[in-house]
């Protein structure tokens, strides 16, 4: 791994073990919300499962409709929501649901990745996490959790 950054999303959050009992894209959701210390979060569709599932494991963050720290849906969502993705913010992290579901899903997730706003992706195989950090050369990972 050449990233710094990644190396350290990597070991110190992802491969942290917890005592969190869920799927593992809401596992990757929730410890990344709290390893980033981030403040807001964006479902693009309205889900009170995991809506109820950030609140409860972590209470300081609001879900608002714009402009947030963390945005999560799958791919299909990605697709048909109003996010311009070339406006997001160098500190948006973006976490996408279901990129090997199937074939069209994997090619929606290859062309996200093409972004030129898109500077590093980690592939956790069941679910991706975009991130837009100017300051980072393109760069992109495939993990295992």
């Amino acid at each position: 791994m050449h990233s710094p950054f990644v190396y350290d999303y990597v070991t110190k959050c992802l491969y942290k073990k917890n005592k969190l009992r869920l799927p593992i894209t809401e596992k990757v959701l929730i410890k990344s919300i709290s390893y980033f210390d981030y403040k807001t979060v964006r479902l693009l569709v309205n889900n009170e499962d995991i809506a109820q599932k950030i609140k409860t494991n972590c209470p300081t963050v609001s879900l608002i409709n714009n402009n947030s720290d963390v945005i999560f849906g799958n791919i299909n969502d990605l697709q048909s929501s109003d996010l311009e993705i070339h406006k997001l913010k160098s500190i948006t992290m973006l976490v996408v649901d279901g990129i090997h579901k199937n074939k069209n899903t994997l090619e929606r997730w290859e062309r996200l990745k093409e972004l030129d706003c898109v500077r590093v992706t980690v592939d956790i195989f069941y679910c991706g996490v975009v991130f837009f950090r100017k300051e980072q050369v393109k760069e992109h990972f495939k993990i295992r959790i």
